[in-house]
């Protein structure tokens, strides 16, 4: 279930950390269902090697609105201002998996995916910064590939995969 079917209201993501705010959701959520169910929530961005880890929790803030050609453009003056160009610069996707069982047991699961950045934007599949991030080992950008193969190694599917390969998911859900 979806925390919409609950409330129209959304936490402050005001953490310092993709799993501080990882946290926040996951709390606000079993909060609000009295922990009668196990929560699961996440956190998720961008971490540019060079721009010591930005945009990082405010990957979405950077991209206001959903404009993420802004976000890129952001992206690439920060780095121009450091005398670097934006192509090769290393990256990595981060999510942050929060599961809270019903006896208010916090597990935390992370996965990244590390690649280059590049201009100008590749591909139309995918989402966010998804065009001008090319994973370690691949030709193309995110956006470029499918769906399925992105699924196959993203960063969600490694933190999914601790999850899922953890003993509390073993314990409520199978």
């Amino acid at each position: 279930m979806s925390l919409k079917k609950f409330t129209k209201v959304a936490p402050i993501e005001n953490g310092a950390s993709f799993e501080e705010n990882a946290l926040i959701k996951a709390r606000f959520a079993s909060k609000l269902i009295s922990h009668s169910f196990a929560t699961l929530a996440d956190d998720s961005g961008i971490c540019v090697d060079s721009l010591n880890g930005q945009p990082g929790v405010f990957s979405a803030r950077w991209a206001n609105k959903n404009n993420y050609q802004n976000a890129f453009q952001k992206i690439k003056n920060s780095l121009a201002e450091k005398g670097l160009d934006i192509n090769e610069q290393c990256a990595k996707f981060i999510c942050v998996l929060v599961l809270i069982d019903r006896k208010k047991n916090e597990y935390i699961f992370t996965g990244s995916l590390k690649g280059k950045l590049t201009l100008p934007p590749r591909g139309k599949n995918g989402f966010g910064y998804d065009p001008i991030f090319i994973p370690l080992n691949q030709k193309k950008t995110l956006a470029q590939i499918s769906p399925s193969l992105k699924s196959s190694f993203s960063h969600r599917k490694k933190a999914l995969d601790k999850l899922l390969n953890h003993s509390i998911f073993k314990k409520y859900f199978t």
